[in-house]
């Protein structure tokens, strides 16, 4: 592995215990990744989430953790209606289909915008955006669970849900997302 474990993201995952027990993703976000969760997420092809799920299935097959309930990671009103669709929730869906898990799309919600995480410059300003963002929903889940994103940056969105959804009653959270930055 080139670099300093100090410099990888599971280093930072260490470091600060997030409430999430793993994160897996099948892709790092770079090249043809990067482009199509930046047309999935920017360019309204929601087609893409089809191509996209299948290899979160066969990754997810592959690591086989314990959970009994897909999570989409949660959207806030204004920036869903401008979008048009929550692109982790459509992923969710597919995966549920893929899998046979049932989706709880109702666990988590958002409860307010914060700035979008990909223009917060650094890790600390990441978890300050989502600090006490994230609320049970309407049809919270006990039991162990699955939170689906499309990327892992510093884990700290991933972090924010899985400590309310663990405060809420769910046994151990895991995450799955399309891709990962290094």
């Amino acid at each position: 592995m080139p670099g300093s474990l100090s410099n990888s993201p599971y280093w930072r995952c260490r470091q600060r215990s997030p409430h999430f027990e793993a994160a897996r993703c099948p892709f790092t976000f770079e090249g043809v990744t990067r482009e199509a969760v930046n047309t999935l997420k920017y360019r309204g092809l929601s087609a893409l989430v089809a191509g996209m799920a299948v290899p979160m299935a066969e990754c997810l097959h592959q690591w086989a953790p314990p959970v009994k309930a897909i999570v989409p990671v949660p959207m806030v009103g204004q920036r869903r209606r401008l979008r048009g669709y929550n692109q982790s929730e459509l992923l969710a869906r597919e995966l549920s289909r893929l899998t046979g898990l049932p989706l709880a799309s109702r666990a988590l919600v958002r409860r307010r915008s914060g700035l979008p995480q990909a223009r917060s410059s650094s890790q600390e300003a990441r978890r300050r955006n989502v600090a006490e963002v994230f609320a049970l929903g309407a049809a919270p889940v006990a039991g162990n669970l699955l939170l689906v994103d499309d990327v892992l940056t510093s884990g700290a969105t991933l972090d924010a849900c899985a400590r309310v959804l663990r405060a809420g009653g769910a046994g151990p959270v895991y995450a799955l997302t399309f891709a990962r930055e290094d």
